[in-house]
């Protein structure tokens, strides 16, 4: 043991040459003007340089011939100073260097000792788990989505025999594994039913109700809402890529709102999709297999704009296995008193107040036709139960805000509110107004992009104001 110490201590150089050459770090030495005079095989495998470059050029000249990315030695040399960079080698690897100035006892920097540490495979962990974690932030933000877009509770509220042969019906629906296409005029609750039979269906009780509005979302951007999109497939992409509602709702039910609104080129793939149950990402070429019901609903003609080249046949033919048409509240007036009672109780607690409605309200309800069916019913009760005075709505209030049938033509179904609501500010007078134009453009202009037109406005703007007012 002794003559080995003796041995070590007499040879320094021998054993600092051993020491570095097994490092598993790289190891470089140079000189005050850059010259490297001494590397180890480490750093030769990880740079991929040459045992004549590094022997016959400075490490300015190295970068500067482009052999090198950057180095540490040389801002070392510069400054005097500990200098550590994070470099990338022609080989792909990339490191942490280290450059460390050495000085005499003058002061004088004689040396800079470089450490190159592999960091490859740790920046590739790095960057798995930081897309690992941006893609859970993306299945959470969209299960948010989900959850927000979910009909409140799945209870469909009826009295009228009309109602009772749809509700038979939806339960015959709900125990088989095929889509089904609900019709009906806009507001007359054709979510609510298809969350119904979400709810009922026990194969897919337990997955998620999924619904999208395809006629909120603009055209560019619909196709990988559906199904989603690979890591980098356009401009602006999640880099973990996002999964799309498609696969979300897979094992539950995907409710496409406004399929009368769907583009042409997307009902291509959408067709496909049906058929195969089978869905690609935007910019991918894997199929993955989804387990959905498909329900979807339109307040539109489709065989009319089947005629006009706006909806695709076969697509229709394979929505349209088996189809429900909710008729308007105007044909089932059993259903008002119910409704009224319902939503009375849903605001009375959302609102803590104690309202009801006078029996001559309640026959002015009866009496009016509700162009906008359900959604206009509540949204009105909702309204009537806020700004009236007292606990209980009085015909003023009513008469105030609809027209009756004696009164309901063309020409004032876009009434004056200024007059008949001089309680409100001029921001809710503008917005009640807006909702009523809207409204009666909506049911009179289909589809939307006809009625956006006739605006003079653009689809997106259009939905978005419909979705704001709640129509």
């Amino acid at each position: 043991m002794e003559h080995l110490e003796n041995f070590l201590i007499n040879k320094p150089e021998f054993l600092l040459r051993k020491l570095i050459g097994s490092s598993f770090d790289g190891v470089t030495i140079t000189n005050s003007k850059g010259q490297t005079i001494w590397y180890n095989q480490s750093f030769l495998q990880m740079s991929g340089l040459l045992p004549s470059q590094l022997d016959n050029y400075t490490a300015s000249e190295l970068v500067k011939n482009g052999w090198m990315e950057d180095s540490a030695s040389i801002e070392a040399i510069s400054k005097g100073v500990t200098t550590t960079k994070s470099v990338k080698y022609s080989t792909g690897v990339e490191a942490l260097v280290s450059a460390t100035p050495i000085f005499d006892d003058e002061g004088k920097l004689i040396y800079t000792f470089q450490n190159i540490r592999d960091i490859t495979e740790l920046n590739k962990l790095k960057n798995q788990l930081d897309e690992t974690y941006a893609l859970s932030e993306s299945y959470r933000q969209t299960l948010q989505e989900v959850q927000l877009s979910k009909v409140n509770g799945n209870q469909v509220v009826y009295q009228s025999a009309l109602m009772e042969k749809i509700v038979i019906l939806a339960h015959k629906f709900s125990k088989v594994n095929t889509s089904i296409l609900i019709l009906g005029e806009s507001g007359v609750g054709k979510d609510v039913l298809a969350n119904y039979i979400h709810s009922i269906d026990t194969r897919t009780n337990k997955g998620p109700f999924v619904k999208i509005n395809c006629g909120a979302i603009p055209e560019q951007l619909l196709e990988s809402e559906l199904f989603g999109y690979e890591a980098g497939a356009f401009s602006g992409a999640n880099r973990s890529g996002k999964a799309g509602l498609f696969e979300v709702a897979n094992g539950g039910t995907i409710f496409l709102d406004e399929i009368g609104e769907m583009p042409l080129s997307l009902q291509v793939k959408l067709l496909g999709v049906l058929q195969d149950m089978k869905i690609q990402r935007v910019g991918g070429t894997k199929e993955i297999p989804i387990d959905i019901r498909v329900i979807a609903a339109t307040n539109a003609d489709l065989e009319k704009m089947i005629k006009e080249k706006q909806f695709r046949q076969d697509l229709y033919f394979r929505l349209n296995v088996l189809s429900i048409s909710i008729p308007p509240l105007r044909e089932r007036p059993d259903d008002i008193i119910v409704l009224i009672e319902h939503f009375q109780k849903l605001f009375n607690e959302k609102h803590r107040i104690n309202k009801s409605f006078s029996p001559n309200t309640i026959q002015l309800f009866l009496s009016y036709d509700w162009p906008g069916n359900i959604r206009e019913l509540k949204n009105l009760v909702e309204r009537l139960m806020i700004i009236s005075d007292g606990n209980l709505v009085n015909e003023t209030f009513l008469q105030a805000n609809i027209h009756t049938k004696n009164s309901n033509t063309d020409d004032n179904l876009i009434e004056d509110p200024i007059d008949e609501t001089p309680d409100l500010q001029l921001k809710d007078i503008m917005d009640e107004y807006e909702k009523k134009v809207l409204s009666f453009y909506l049911s009179k202009y289909k589809p939307m992009k006809r009625c956006a037109d006739v605006l003079g406005i653009d689809l997106t703007t259009l939905a978005r104001k419909k979705k704001k007012l709640g129509l």
